[in-house]
């Protein structure tokens, strides 16, 4: 493999620090100088070969680009938006179609977080026309297809373009029915449950939701990383059965929901606001069924619980 391509793998596998020592290894003195140099000055690369400055960017920003993957701050998000876009641009240059595809939806994502909707679908469009391309010749880049389209879906969804959203859900859906991971389908089959519950298409809503719920207890078993996602739906669930008044089985999701988030909280404090969600949507369910005194309880917990959240949050200290 050529350093180019050596490079791009390793950038694919989400280490591209790694492909510092394979450009050491193979550049010419004058670049080993700018590789050394990259991270304290990247500056120092603007006067150095096209073809080695395209790809010590590309190590650069795809690092930063991995580096503030998970971060829920604005500047993280931020650097997010840029830098993988600017990763994108460079694979293009590199003529990395795929890669291209692959960060231009990171970026979208992060685009979106920043509430720039209109341009999150311009870069989430350009990473489909890729991915379609590619997956015509190649049926193996279906499943990051079926990425992209369950980003636009869920785009469509926030802003109410139903046709649209319903179009891609459907197209996402279809082809990780094929070829997609049993936890990628579960997204999709997640997604569509949300789309028809707005659009108060409540017993189809109930139909993707429980598809969803049989993978997701499945894979919850082996893995706890999936019990968030699976008590999220079960609250879910729980919505849908009280606005079909099928009050006793709200009931009985909405309270796995609540030992799925109990048993997290106990690990990790973040889980105590989903705790009060789901306080929260128990106080609903009794006040439709007009059992009042039992549902002030559960708001008052719900309120409660919330209020102390934000009093750790106001009162941690920042990280120096």
């Amino acid at each position: 493999m050529d350093v180019v391509g050596e490079v791009v793998e390793m950038v694919r596998k989400g280490t591209p620090l790694n492909a510092i020592t394979v450009i050491t290894e193979n550049a010419p003195e004058e670049i080993k100088k700018a590789t050394a140099n990259l991270f304290a000055d990247p500056v120092s690369v603007a006067n150095i070969d096209e073809n080695w400055k395209n790809l010590l960017l590309l190590v650069y920003f795809s690092h930063y680009s991995y580096l503030s993957e998970g971060k829920d701050d604005k500047e993280s998000i931020s650097n997010l938006a840029v830098s993988s876009l600017t990763t994108a641009k460079l694979c293009r240059r590199l003529r990395v179609p795929d890669l291209e595809a692959k960060f231009l939806i990171r970026g979208g994502r992060a685009i979106c977080q920043m509430k720039m909707k209109d341009k999150a679908e311009k870069i989430f469009k350009e990473a489909e026309r890729i991915l379609k391309e590619l997956s015509e010749e190649d049926e193996s880049y279906l499943p990051m297809l079926a990425e992209v389209l369950n980003e636009l879906a869920i785009l469509y969804m926030d802003l109410k373009r139903n046709d649209e959203a319903e179009k891609y859900l459907n197209w996402a859906l279809e082809i990780r029915r094929k070829s997609g991971s049993e936890a990628e389908l579960a997204e999709s089959l997640y997604n569509a449950g949300v789309f028809y519950e707005r659009i108060k298409k409540l017993n189809t809503a109930e139909k993707f939701y429980k598809e969803s719920e049989k993978i997701l207890v499945k894979l919850a078993e082996s893995d706890r990383n999936y019990l968030p996602p699976l008590g999220i739906l079960f609250n879910n669930i729980g919505v849908v059965y009280r606005k079909l008044h099928r009050y006793e089985e709200s009931e009985e999701y909405h309270r796995e929901a609540l030992t799925v988030f109990d048993s997290l909280a106990n690990e990790d404090e973040k889980w105590l606001s989903y705790v009060a969600d789901t306080y929260g949507y128990i106080g609903a369910l009794y006040n439709d069924m007009m059992k009042f005194d039992e549902a002030e309880k559960y708001y008052d917990r719900a309120k409660k619980l919330h209020n102390e959240v934000e009093s750790k949050k106001f009162m941690r200290p920042e990280s120096s």
